[in-house]
C-alpha cells in the first residue's frame, strides 16, 4: 500500500470535517513540548494517560500513552496541515512529519469512529475499514 501524498492526506483529513466532534490525538511518545500543542494553546482539551482496548481503534491497552480529547475546532485542521499532516511524502527519508508519532482518531456527536490514523504504519482507518477486517 503506498503512502498517501500530502494532497490525499489533506483532502482526507477535509472530508472528516462535517460530521467531527471530536478529535483525539494519541501521543506515542509523549506530548511535552509537542509542536501540536504549541499551535493551539487557546483551545481546551482533556488529558488522560493510556487508552484502552477498543478506543478508536486500539486493539489492547496502552497504558503509557498521552491522549487528549478536543472539541472539534478548524483551528485543529489548520494545525495539522501546518505540521505536515500525518506521514511524510512516499519520497522523503524522514519518519515523521512534524507532527510526529501522534496517532488521530476523529469521533462524531455520539463517539463513534469516522476515522483515524496510524502514524507508524503510515495508514488510515475507516469504519469500512473495520467492517471489512472483521469478515
Amino acid at each position: 500500500m503506498a503512502t498517501l501524498s500530502f494532497a490525499e492526506q489533506t483532502a482526507w483529513l477535509h472530508s472528516m470535517r462535517p460530521k467531527t466532534a471530536c478529535i483525539e490525538f494519541v501521543f506515542n511518545d509523549g506530548d511535552k513540548e509537542h509542536p501540536l500543542l504549541e499551535l493551539l494553546p487557546h483551545l481546551d482539551s482533556v488529558r488522560t494517560i493510556g487508552v484502552g482496548p477498543g478506543n478508536g481503534y486500539y486493539g489492547r491497552a496502552r497504558p503509557t500513552v498521552v491522549k487528549r480529547s478536543y472539541d472539534y475546532n478548524r483551528d485543529i485542521i489548520l494545525a495539522i496541515e501546518r505540521l505536515g499532516c500525518f506521514f511524510p511524502e512516499t519520497a522523503s527519508k524522514k519518519q515523521w512529519t512534524e507532527l510526529g508519532d501522534v496517532d488521530v482518531i476523529f469521533l462524531d456527536r455520539r463517539g463513534k469512529m469516522l476515522g483515524a490514523t496510524v502514524t507508524h504504519e503510515r495508514m488510515i482507518i475507516t469504519p469500512e475499514h473495520e467492517e471489512r477486517s472483521i469478515r
